[in-house]
C-alpha cells in the first residue's frame, strides 16, 4: 500500500498522536496473543470479567502488561478497560473490549474474546511496528476520514465477523458479531475528553 497525505473529511477537535496508538497496540498485543493461544487463560479472564473481579484481572494482565505501564484497569460485568498514561496533563488513552452498556449485564463470552483476539493480532502488530503505516491511520483518524480508515483497518482484519469500523473519541471502534451471540463486542482505541 502506498502511503500518501490524508484528505480531510471533516476537521478533528482532540488529535491522536502516532505515538500514542502505537505504545498503545504495542503494549497489549502480548495479552492479546496469550488470550488467542489459550484457551484456559481466556476462560479465566472472561470470568473474571464477568464477576467484576479486578484482583484476577490485574494478576493475570501483569506478566504480559507490565504494571508500571498502564494507568489503570476496569471492568463493568460485559468487557474490560485498560488506561493507559499520556505525556502531559491529558486524559489516559484506553483499549478495550466490550459489549455496550444497556444490552445486558454480567455476559462476555471467553469463546468470542479469543475469535477477536485472533482477528485483531495483525492490525495491531502493524500499528506497533510499521511506523508509516501507524502514522497513516493516525493521519486519516485524525481528519475524520472514515472511509480510509474503514479500509486500512479492514485490509488487516479481513474477517466477515467484522461488522463495523468507526472513528470515535481520538480514536477507532471495531464491531464484531458472532452467531453465538446476539450482542456485538467492540474492540476500541480511544481517549474519554471531559470537554
Amino acid at each position: 500500500m502506498s502511503i500518501s497525505k490524508v484528505p480531510a473529511v471533516h476537521a478533528s477537535r482532540a488529535k491522536l498522536s502516532p505515538s500514542t496508538l502505537g505504545k498503545t497496540a504495542k503494549a497489549m498485543l502480548p495479552f492479546y496473543r496469550r488470550v488467542a493461544a489459550s484457551r484456559p487463560y481466556s476462560l479465566r479472564w472472561a470470568k473474571a470479567v464477568r464477576r467484576g473481579d479486578l484482583d484476577t484481572m490485574i494478576a493475570m494482565l501483569h506478566p504480559y502488561v507490565p504494571r508500571f505501564a498502564i494507568d489503570g484497569i476496569a471492568t463493568n460485568g460485559i468487557g474490560y478497560f485498560v488506561d493507559f498514561p499520556i505525556s502531559g496533563n491529558q486524559p489516559p488513552y484506553t483499549n478495550a473490549t466490550s459489549i455496550r452498556p444497556g444490552q445486558t449485564q454480567f455476559t462476555f463470552s471467553a469463546a468470542i474474546h479469543r475469535q477477536i483476539a485472533n482477528a485483531i493480532i495483525p492490525l495491531y502488530t502493524e500499528i506497533a511496528a510499521n511506523k508509516p503505516f501507524r502514522d497513516y491511520l493516525v493521519q486519516a483518524i485524525n481528519a475524520s476520514n472514515q472511509a480510509l480508515v474503514s479500509r486500512l483497518v479492514r485490509s488487516l482484519v479481513p474477517t466477515h465477523r467484522l461488522k463495523t469500523v468507526r472513528i470515535a473519541q481520538s480514536g477507532i471502534t471495531l464491531g464484531f458479531r458472532y452467531p453465538s451471540s446476539r450482542y456485538v463486542y467492540h474492540n476500541e482505541f480511544f481517549q474519554v475528553r471531559l470537554y
